[in-house]
Order: structure tokens, then sequence, then C-alpha cells
């Protein structure tokens, strides 16, 4: 067996994941052994420093000079990797309580301007940081999620606005006639004088090897 300590065959950890529990609980076994921090992180395939990063993270700081010695906790290491993942992510340039957003609500309840005259007078006449301006596009996109004190009856031109559905676009290219189009007794294959080709090209754009298939209809 390739795992001796259990019979649970979790799936190899690959390079440039997040930790896993398990993989916590790994790096404490084999800390306790007296393994490296490459040894570690061979094992786990990542980085040494990540292991470093990872035994200091879940280890807990002494206070005072009594009682026994503080160990990696692979709980508390999971448990401090969620906490740094809530503040994680990109951040939103405009919220609810930004001054811009507080001065497009008031244009558009008490003047009825509309979010893009709002962005444009804005850029304009330069009332506001490049920082804290955006564009009308991020407006309209932080109005429906929420972030704007503004509800969508406040700008009715966007509920009238019909939603573009996105198009196929089709091959305007006619290389011939379609194979659907052909008479149902070729399908039967009782007629001889049809022929099926299938042509299958070589990957490097014509300097390998050309297959070509000629099927055809015998009584």
């Amino acid at each position: 067996m390739d795992y001796l300590n259990n019979t649970i065959n979790t799936l190899p950890r690959e390079r440039g994941q997040h930790l896993r529990f398990e993989d916590r609980c790994e790096i404490k076994a084999l800390h306790k052994q007296g393994y490296s921090y490459r040894q570690i992180a061979k094992a786990l395939n990542c980085s040494p420093s990540t292991v470093g990063y990872e035994l200091k993270r879940g280890t807990a700081t002494k206070t005072t000079h009594r009682g026994r010695p503080t160990e990696y906790v692979p709980s508390r290491g999971q448990a401090v990797y969620y906490e740094n993942r809530k503040r994680s992510g990109r951040k939103q340039r405009i919220t609810s309580e930004s001054p811009f957003a507080i001065w497009v609500a008031a244009q558009v309840k008490k003047a009825n301007w509309s979010l893009d005259v709002c962005a444009g007078y804005a850029k304009k006449h330069n009332l506001f940081t490049e920082e804290e301006l955006v564009c009308a596009k991020t407006l309209y996109n932080a109005l429906n999620q929420s972030r704007l004190p503004l509800s969508l009856f406040d700008v009715p031109e966007l509920l009238s606005r019909k939603k573009s559905k996105p198009k196929q676009a089709k091959n305007v290219r006619i290389f011939g006639r379609s194979i659907d189009e052909r008479p149902d007794i070729v399908k039967l294959h009782l007629e001889i004088g049809h022929w099926e080709i299938d042509t299958i090209v070589g990957k490097r754009k014509g300097k390998e090897a050309v297959v070509l298939t000629l099927v055809g209809s015998v009584k």
C-alpha cells in the first residue's frame, strides 16, 4: 500500500495551490521528525518559504518564559489562513460611503441626471481625484451590485433598456455544399459510384504527412 498509516487515498497537491488542512498536518508530522524546510517542501511539492511562513503562522507567540515551548498547530494555521482570505481580493474603488457615490446619488435624485452624465460632468470639471473617479460602466456595475446609495427605480432608463443577447457568429465563407445535403440513397450504401472522403492534415501546417481515406459504396 502507498498509505501505511491510513486507507484514505487523497489527491496529490499540485504546485501553486494553497495548503490544505491535510498538508498542514503533514507539515507538523515532518517537522517533529526533524525534517528541514527543503525536505518538507519537496514532500509537499511547494516552496521552502511556504513551509517557513506556515510554521510561523500556525505557532502561537509565547508571552512568558514559563510553561512548555510553543509548537505548530495545524488548526491554528488553518484559522489564520481563513482570516487572511477574508481580507484578500481586489478592493472596490467605489462604495456606498465614498464621496463620489454620495455626490452621484444626490445628482440622480435631485437633478434627474443619468449615471453617464454624472461620470462625464465630474471628470470634465475635476470635481474629484483620479482615485475617487470611476467611469460610467463601473457606476452601472456598482448599482447592480448594490454598492451605490441608489436603487434601480432611481434610474428608470436602466430598467427600460433591453439586454442584448449574445449572437453566435455564423461562418460567412462557403466552402461548398454540406454533406447533410446528400441524397438518402447515399447513406444506405447501396448504389455504386458514391465516395466519402476524409482528410487528416499534419500538425505542422502541411509539413507533416496527410492521411486521405476513401470509402465507396459496394452492392
